[in-house]
């Protein structure tokens, strides 16, 4: 019975995250996945407009697609999170190319779980060995690094994401107590058999001998069984909690919601456009009265069901005819809106999208807002978004500090490293900051040095539209050390900076 309850037992966080926690994840791949998740099915709507009928027809459900800004934002954090490399001085270079068991670098590892964090609010990071080599006997046999190497016994990084996490406790000095992990795999080794699914969930214990673990299984029956048990080199629980759990909304939660409307509206348009191709067909009453008793007539007295369902079948339209009384107009005819009548829901998804990316506080990306946000709105910005990209650099380095910690005291021989993440980012409005510049170049009665102040930050500007090598970068700062007043004047340089002031990215105003 125990085994039973732990294959389902589930923090109270979790059980009111879930839901949610799930939507968000979704959310960062996106495709149809996504769609299945989150496409509602409007009320009064049809089986054969939802589902599509007969051979060749396609419902509203399969139509539609996802543009997945939700999984832009998250890639949009990483890419500046990355933007600057991060220092790992005497780090293994070998390890560091395959952290995880599918041979992902250090970098890929902690891309994905900076995904993971800005999604679900908080994820959980684990270091893992093989077991030790053991006699006869059982006993642990001291192996040779040749022996390690030809095992592949090296210590492994995992990110499990909130959702694969169901309960965890912590002591009131802070130390982790215990962590219950599930996984749904697919046994496929047996090649002559069919591949089997399998819900597993291992209780990693602290204990002073050693951590401890405990895998459970879950039977065909419905019932858990335990499959395997042993003890890790550390007393210490190998898990290291990025964030912080909380039944709280996260601002994720927000921009999900705005998507899945997003998703809804876009899918909604579409279908009233091929409305528009394919017009509604409207039927007089009497006609179809008429039509009824001879169906009846013919086939004798059915239910009401069985008449609609031949009328229908008889009856051609898009989808189920309108009818309307003989005092309207009385004639069948076909009606369709108008085309200018139908950009409402495109002017919604613009207004949805500027909300989504406000929301996500990456306002800066829009270029409607970007014209007429004043001085101090666009600082404002930019310092909010450092100071969230700086927090989340200083979290993750203090969870990789953590790693390497319990990941020296599984093995030993693991190279230990103090990882130094950057703390300040280039959140920068490219063609402000080039118009800016190009005006300052023109100012009359700046000094020789300030010219070249200028033309290195244009330098610095640059590297963030294409990468310059260290080679290129100490030939541009050689070329700007040896140029002389009468380099700045009405020639070709005035003309380049001239063309930086008409907006830097071939968006100039008139």
């Amino acid at each position: 019975m125990a085994y039973e309850y732990l294959m389902r037992r589930k923090n109270a966080i979790i059980a009111s995250r879930a839901p949610q926690l799930h939507r968000n994840l979704t959310a960062l791949k996106g495709g149809r996945l996504y769609i299945d998740l989150r496409l509602w099915r409007a009320p009064n709507e049809s089986n054969l407009s939802w589902y599509g009928k007969g051979r060749g027809m396609v419902g509203r459900r399969d139509r539609a697609c996802c543009i997945n800004d939700a999984g832009r934002i998250a890639s949009k954090i990483a890419q500046y999170i990355f933007s600057k490399p991060i220092k790992r001085a005497g780090v293994d270079e070998a390890w560091a190319k395959a952290v995880t068991k599918e041979s992902q670098s250090i970098n890929e590892f902690w891309a994905d779980v900076c995904d993971a964090y800005t999604a679900g609010q908080w994820c959980w990071l684990q270091a893992d060995r093989l077991a030790p080599m053991r006699d006869a006997e059982g006993r642990p046999v001291q192996g040779t690094m040749l022996d390690k190497a030809a095992r592949g016994d090296v210590v492994r990084w995992r990110l499990w994401d909130a959702l694969s996490v169901p309960d965890w406790s912590f002591d009131e000095a802070g130390n982790l107590l215990w962590v219950l992990t599930s996984e749904k795999t697919v046994d496929n080794t047996d090649p002559t058999k069919e591949p089997v699914k399998v819900h597993t969930r291992t209780l990693w214990q602290r204990a002073a001998g050693g951590a401890t673990f405990t895998r459970y299984q879950q039977r065909s029956d419905g019932g858990a069984e335990q499959v395997v048990t042993g003890t890790i080199s550390s007393p210490e629980v190998p898990f290291v909690i990025l964030g912080k759990p909380s039944p709280d909304p996260w601002w994720f939660d927000d921009v999900e919601l705005i998507q899945a409307q997003l998703l809804n509206l876009d899918s909604l348009h579409v279908e009233n456009l091929v409305k528009t191709v394919y017009p509604q067909l409207i039927i007089p009453d009497d006609s179809l009265a008429g039509l009824e008793a001879r169906i009846i007539e013919r086939s004798g007295q059915e239910n009401g069901e069985r008449v609609m369902e031949i009328v229908r079948e008889i009856v051609r339209g898009l989808d189920t005819p309108l009818v309307e009384s003989v005092e309207t107009k009385g004639i069948t005819r076909f009606i369709q809106p108008n085309i200018a009548d139908m950009q409402g829901l495109p002017t919604e998804q613009m207004r949805k999208r500027q909300i989504l990316f406000d929301q996500a506080g990456l306002a800066l990306f829009n270029k409607e807002s970007r014209q007429v946000q004043t001085a101090e709105s666009k600082q404002f910005d930019h310092l909010d978004t450092e100071a969230t990209l700086r927090a989340r650099a200083a979290l993750m380095q203090t969870a990789e500090e953590k790693l390497v910690e319990i990941s020296r005291q599984l093995d030993s021989s693991f190279a230990a490293y103090k990882p130094e993440w950057p703390d300040s980012f280039d959140v920068t409005d490219l063609a402000a900051e080039t118009g800016s510049l190009a005006a300052i170049q023109n100012f009359e009665g700046l000094t020789l040095t300030q010219r070249k102040t200028v033309l290195r930050a244009v330098t610095k500007l640059l590297q963030q539209l294409v990468k310059i090598d260290e080679k290129t970068a100490a030939a541009i700062e050689t070329e700007i050390d040896a140029l002389e007043e009468d380099d700045f004047g009405m020639g070709k340089l005035g003309e380049m900076m001239g063309q930086l002031g008409k907006g830097g990215n071939g968006e100039g105003e008139e």
